[in-house]
């Protein structure tokens, strides 16, 4: 199915790897013009590259979502070198904590909100003048079951996905008139450096074995049995992202192997 992408400049956030990676690839697979931001230069090398490799036109946007100036300076020269902004995804998100809540440092717990919920703001905030200018655009947000039904030792990550969740519908509910979609892809545990970063730590204090029976009865949760891929959501974003989802707005799209199936 052509998603008519061809012409079109998609901005994604974390797209240096994970589930932003994916995105930006299935994206630059429709032909689209991707840009790919990442904290630094370095940390979009890599997605630059597999772009590169399948003739993309891309190019990186360092910057740190969760600084609104930053967000803005950023926008402005992709809006210079690239033209308009299509299509934004806001993908950038941390775990710094997988520790129970009062074990947390808040200071951390503020990081994580940081980037997720007021990252996705202030992207959002950056592209929405010139996509109400031109009278159209898409938005799309990547939360997390984690927010939807709750998840223990990630309290910080899951309530700045929760936030996400409540800020698609009411911005989708505001810019609607001008023609721009919001909406938002909500996966349950993903394969993704991310994870397994968190798992060897886990490892590392649990021992291989715990660590493997956990992952066992975590896929046996799943109807599908298996853990996601960062491709699974990336297929949900292209879609969202394109002509074919014109009058879809406002919504949360669970991507997770029926783990969760809220109504």
């Amino acid at each position: 199915m052509d998603m008519q992408l061809h012409d079109k400049t998609v901005l994604v956030t974390g797209a240096g790897s994970g589930i932003g990676r994916a995105i930006a690839l299935a994206l630059g697979e429709e032909d689209a013009s991707v840009v790919v931001n990442d904290l630094t230069t370095e940390g979009c090398e890599e997605s630059l590259s597999l772009l590169r490799a399948r003739n993309v036109r891309c190019c990186a946007a360092a910057f740190d979502v969760s600084q609104l100036q930053q967000a803005k300076a950023a926008v402005k020269d992709i809006e210079n070198a690239f033209g308009a902004i299509d299509v934004l995804v806001n993908s950038a998100a941390v775990i710094i904590n997988n520790r129970s809540f009062m074990d947390s440092r808040p200071e951390d717990c503020e990081r994580e909100i940081q980037v997720s919920l007021f990252g996705t703001m202030h992207c959002t905030r950056a592209v929405l003048p010139g996509m109400t200018a031109r009278a159209c655009g898409r938005i799309v947000n990547i939360v997390s079951d984690a927010a939807r039904v709750g998840q223990e030792k990630e309290v910080a990550y899951s309530s700045g996905k929760g936030g996400i969740i409540s800020f698609t519908k009411s911005l989708a509910r505001e810019v609607g008139r001008h023609g721009i979609t919001v909406n938002a892809v909500s996966p349950a545990a993903t394969d993704t450096p991310l994870r397994r970063t968190l798992l060897a730590r886990m490892s590392e204090r649990l021992g291989a074995e715990a660590v493997a029976a956990r992952e066992e009865k975590i896929r046996k949760a799943y109807p599908l049995r298996r853990i996601g891929q960062p491709g699974d959501t990336a297929a949900m974003v292209t879609f969202l992202a394109s002509s074919r989802a014109s009058h879809i707005t406002g919504q949360i799209y669970s991507v997770n192997g029926g783990f969760a199936m809220p109504g």
